[in-house]
C-alpha cells in the first residue's frame, strides 16, 4: 500500500502556559480537526517542547493509555497516584494506565523535548480499572546494533514497558546508507522523523516529519545522512471499535 507522508509544516499545532510549552500534533483530537485523523488503536500523537521551560496545570485524565518518551533535555511529571513530582531525563519514558480516572501534571525543562503518545486500550474495558503508573530509565530499553542500524525497543519483546493495548515501539537509528526497514506484518504504522533526512520508499522525509504506512513489508530506508526515525505500530484493523471509530 501507498506511503503518506504529513510534512511538519502540514502538521496540527498547540501551545501551553502561554506559550511557554510549543506542540506540533502529527495526530491532533478529534475536537481540533486534525489534519491526520486517529488510526486503529493510536489516537494522539503531540511533540511538544519548550525554550525556557513551561508547565501543563494538574488535569484529569481517564480510560486511555498514555506514554510520554523524553527526546531531549528533561521533564518533572505529577499524579494523583504516587502525590509526587519525578523527574525523567532524556531516553526516559512513562506510562499512564488511566483506567477509572487519574490526574496528572507536566513540567518541561528549558531545552526539553517530548513525544506523548495516548492509545486506546478498548475503553469499554479500560474505564473500570484501577489505574497505574510507571516510569523506566533509558538504560533499561534493550538496543540491537547491525548492519548499520541501532534499534531501541521501547515496547514489545524485551521492554519492561508493557501496555494492553496491543503495540509495538521503537527506536531506529540508521548510518548514512541504504537500509530495509523491518515492520512487523498486519500492522499499521505511525513513523515521525526525529532527526535526519532520508527517503522511506519513494517519499522524502525531512526532520519532523511523519509517515503512515499500512501492512508494509520491509520498506527500504535511504538514509542521506545519521537519522533517526520513531516508529509506533498497531493492528490494522483496529481489534475492536474504537474511541475514535465511534464518534465518525
Amino acid at each position: 500500500m501507498p506511503i503518506n507522508v504529513l510534512k511538519s509544516h502540514e502538521q496540527n499545532r498547540g501551545a501551553f502556559d502561554n506559550g511557554l510549552i510549543q506542540e506540533r500534533k502529527p495526530i491532533a483530537f478529534l475536537n481540533e480537526q486534525p489534519v491526520l485523523k486517529p488510526f486503529s488503536t493510536l489516537f494522539y500523537w503531540a511533540h511538544a517542547w519548550s525554550l525556557h521551560g513551561g508547565t501543563i496545570a494538574e488535569h484529569p485524565h481517564r480510560g486511555f493509555e498514555i506514554c510520554t518518551f523524553v527526546l531531549e533535555g528533561a521533564i518533572e511529571h505529577y499524579d494523583s497516584k504516587t502525590d509526587a513530582w519525578i523527574s525523567l531525563e532524556a531516553g526516559d519514558a512513562q506510562i499512564i494506565r488511566a483506567g477509572s480516572g487519574i490526574r496528572h501534571a507536566e513540567k518541561i525543562k528549558a531545552g526539553g523535548r517530548i513525544f506523548q503518545i495516548w492509545f486506546d486500550p478498548n475503553l469499554k474495558q479500560s474505564l473500570g480499572a484501577e489505574p497505574s503508573y510507571d516510569d523506566f530509565r533509558a538504560s533499561s530499553f534493550a538496543v540491537s546494533e547491525g548492519m548499520g542500524i541501532r534499534t531501541q525497543t521501547l515496547v514489545g519483546y524485551g521492554s519492561p514497558l508493557s501496555m494492553d493495548t496491543l503495540t509495538r515501539i521503537r527506536r531506529v537509528q540508521f548510518q548514512k546508507g541504504r537500509h530495509t526497514l523491518p515492520l512487523t506484518p498486519g500492522y499499521q504504522v505511525g513513523a515521525l522523523l526525529v532527526d535526519g533526512a532520508i527517503a522511506l520508499g519513494d517519499n522524502a522525509m525531512d526532520r519532523h516529519d511523519f509517515a503512515v504506512l499500512i501492512d508494509e513489508v520491509d520498506p527500504v530506508v535511504d538514509a542521506r545522512e545519521h537519522a533517526d526515525l520513531f516508529l509506533v505500530e498497531v493492528p490494522y484493523p483496529a481489534p475492536y471499535e474504537t474511541f475514535a471509530e465511534s464518534r465518525s
